[in-house]
């Protein structure tokens, strides 16, 4: 629907433009200087006064109908930030897919102001895109948030992201050696739950075909932050 009405609006804005030349065409067939008497005071006749008032609204409806235009090409063809979610057992859950899921996860580490606990196999920051979640860590830990990350310690790519992490503030460990984390979970503000399959690497954000589950629930989130308390504890 949203791309037949970007459609028609732009067959209107098509049909108003070639209206405003007509009517300036219309307007531009003046006497020519030569046959003119200047006699006396040239005067506005009333069919002059008549097209620069239909060349003005026609103008006006042309800026509405392209305005009109952009935005629903815009609704149509650009990026849809709603996200589709569903109630199940009163908690609120939406599944992003593949790309759907970094800016979801970028907005929501940006909005966190209490807690942003993160258990990750693979965090591996040496993109611009992954560094701007490292960024977002380290603002959050200077603010007073409690910032905490798990990596997991088999993964030679983390050790980058831990050495950047730990020299700017925040709070981040690797997993006990006895046991793999493979686990992608974020829990923020104790509230908003991220678990599935996309790593912090450029490949999962970027390339890979990925499914992460967000959940908004209280009781979930508490039941998950002790699972994340437990691997931060080694266990």
């Amino acid at each position: 629907l949203r791309r037949a009405l970007f459609l028609v609006g732009s067959a209107l804005a098509a049909l108003v433009l070639l209206a405003v030349w007509a009517s300036w065409h219309v307007a531009g067939e003046r006497t020519p200087i030569k046959n003119l008497k200047l006699t006396a005071p040239i005067r506005m006749g009333a069919d002059t006064v008549e097209r620069g008032r239909l060349f003005s609204m026609v103008a006006v409806l042309l800026i509405l109908f392209f305005t009109a235009g952009f935005m629903l090409g815009r609704e149509a063809f650009g990026p849809r930030e709603e996200l589709s979610t569903a109630n199940v057992g009163g908690a609120r859950v939406a599944v992003l897919r593949d790309r759907e899921y970094y800016p979801v996860l970028l907005k929501t580490l940006s909005r966190a102001n209490k807690s942003i606990h993160i258990a990750m196999f693979l965090f591996k920051s040496d993109t611009d895109t992954i560094d701007r979640i490292v960024e977002i860590l380290v603002a959050k830990a200077r603010q007073g948030l409690d910032v905490k990350v798990v990596l997991e310690d088999s993964v030679d790519s983390n050790e980058l992201t831990y050495r950047r992490l730990l020299d700017n503030g925040v709070s981040v460990r690797f997993d006990s050696r006895a046991v793999t984390t493979h686990v992608k979970l974020v829990i923020v503000d104790g509230k908003i739950v991220f678990v599935g399959s996309h790593n912090f690497s450029y490949s999962a954000m970027e390339r890979n075909h990925e499914s992460t589950a967000m959940i908004v629930d209280y009781k979930l989130a508490a039941d998950m932050e002790k699972y994340f308390q437990k691997i931060w504890r080694g266990g």
